[in-house]
C-alpha cells in the first residue's frame, strides 16, 4: 500500500517587525526639518475673533460653520479651534501695532493697509464720525495685539487680536494694564516688566447701545509667568522681536469687528 505523502506547508516564520521607538530626543535633533524654505510670507497667523448673531460660524447651514459654536464664542480663523466665550482663552501678549485699514464702499473689500498715522491727515469725518478718504473709501483704525495662545497641555500658538470700532477702548485698557504693571527688585529698583511676562484671560461679554447689542472683549490680568514657563517666555520674546523687526504682519481680509 502506497502511502500518500501529504505536502504539508511549512509554517512561514513570522517576520519580526523592526520597531524603532520614536523619542523626544529624535524629534529635537530634527527640529524644524521640512520647514527650511518656509518664510513669514508662507505663514498665515490666525486671528482670534468673537462670533456674532450673523457670523457664519454659528449657522449650521453655512460652509464656515463650526460645530457647537454659539454667539459670543471665540475662534481661531485658521484651524477653527473653538473657545467658549464665558470661559475664554489664556494669552501672553508679545507686541502691539496700530494700523489703518482702507475699505472700499458697499463691502467690496479691503483696498489697502496703512502703517503710518500720516494717512489720517487726508480723512474727512462723516456725520456718524467715520473717517473717509478723498477717494470715498472708509478708513478704520485697528489695534493689533500679537499674542501666544496657551492651551491646557502646556503648548501654545501664535495669533493676533484685532480691535476696531467700539473695541478700540478695550485695546487702550489692555495697554494701560500692561504699562501700569511694576516690579520692585530686591535692591529697590522699580521697572515695567515685558508684556510677555504675564498671562491674560480674554472672555466675551454682551455690549449694547441704542443701535443694538453684540459681543465684545473682556480682558483680565491672570498670572505672572513662573520659572516653569521659561520656554513660553523665550518663544514670546522671539515672536515679539520678529513682529517689531517687521518680519511678521497682520493680514486682514475682513473687518475685525
Amino acid at each position: 500500500m502506497n502511502e500518500k505523502t501529504e505536502n504539508k506547508k511549512e509554517p512561514i516564520a513570522k517576520q519580526e517587525k523592526n520597531e524603532i521607538a520614536l523619542t523626544e530626543a529624535d524629534m529635537l535633533n530634527d527640529a524644524n526639518s521640512g520647514l527650511e524654505n518656509v518664510t513669514s510670507e508662507d505663514l498665515a497667523i490666525p486671528f482670534l475673533r468673537i462670533t456674532q448673531a450673523m457670523s457664519p460660524q454659528v449657522n449650521a447651514r453655512d460652509g464656515k460653520y463650526i460645530k457647537d459654536c454659539e454667539q459670543g464664542d471665540i475662534f481661531n480663523t485658521v484651524d477653527n479651534t473653538l473657545y467658549k466665550g464665558a470661559k475664554g482663552v489664556t494669552v501672553v501678549p508679545v507686541a502691539y501695532r496700530r494700523t489703518y485699514l482702507e475699505w472700499m464702499p458697499e463691502r467690496k473689500g479691503l483696498a489697502g493697509v496703512h502703517d503710518s498715522s500720516e494717512i489720517l491727515k487726508e480723512v474727512v469725518k462723516s456725520e456718524k464720525g467715520q473717517d473717509f478718504l478723498p477717494n470715498g473709501n472708509l478708513l478704520s483704525t485697528t489695534a493689533n495685539h500679537y499674542v501666544l495662545v496657551l492651551d491646557n497641555k502646556g503648548g501654545f500658538n501664535q495669533a493676533i487680536l484685532a480691535f476696531g470700532g467700539s473695541q478700540l477702548k478695550k485695546s487702550k485698557k489692555w495697554n494701560s494694564i500692561m504699562s501700569g504693571l511694576k516690579i520692585r527688585t530686591k535692591d529697590g529698583n522699580v521697572f515695567t516688566p515685558p508684556t510677555f511676562s504675564h498671562k491674560y484671560q480674554l472672555t466675551s461679554v454682551v455690549e449694547q447701545n441704542d443701535q443694538g447689542s453684540w459681543y465684545g472683549w473682556d480682558i483680565a490680568l491672570s498670572d505672572q509667568l513662573t520659572a516653569d514657563d521659561g520656554f513660553i517666555y523665550s518663544a514670546a520674546k522671539q515672536f515679539s522681536q520678529n513682529v517689531n523687526a517687521g518680519s511678521v504682519k497682520a493680514s486682514q481680509d475682513e473687518a475685525p469687528f
